[in-house]
């Protein structure tokens, strides 16, 4: 797939923690769950090794800011991490900025599965996902 490939080369080149610290990256392919949109395909995010620091990378936030931006840790244990972001949507026919998207996902350690939520704040619907993430070094 195209949109993998091109994942693959941010994954290597630019998703890494703004620290003098290593960090871990994942790459996680997502199946979206019901309403499509909302979730991107691919999902790749860095965690430095002292779990303090979080950057996180999709299609939405390409379209965006056009590079990584840094996600909120909310759980780093043996088991997960939990991250959370945010994301404000330009429309693409009237340059009107949509709702932003506040998202939330948990990677399990032990089975290297993803699942995500986006939440567009100002509406009751919510998108999700679930995935399988590669790590890398």
């Amino acid at each position: 797939m195209k949109l993998n490939k091109w994942f693959d080369g941010i994954l290597v080149g630019s998703v890494v923690v703004a620290s003098a610290a290593s960090a871990t990256n994942y790459k996680c392919d997502i199946k979206v769950r019901g309403i499509n949109g909302g979730i991107s395909p691919v999902l790749v995010f860095s965690i430095n090794d002292d779990e303090t620091e979080a950057m996180v990378y999709d299609a939405y936030v390409q379209k965006v800011y056009d590079r990584p931006i840094e996600a909120k840790i909310v759980v780093a244990n043996a088991k997960r991490y939990t991250l959370k972001w945010s994301v404000a949507i330009k429309s693409d026919s009237d340059g009107q900025t949509l709702p932003r998207i506040d998202y939330r996902a948990t990677y399990v350690k032990r089975t290297h599965k993803l699942s995500i939520t986006g939440f567009p704040i100002g509406y009751d619907n919510q998108f999700t996902g679930t995935g399988k993430c590669a790590v890398t070094k």
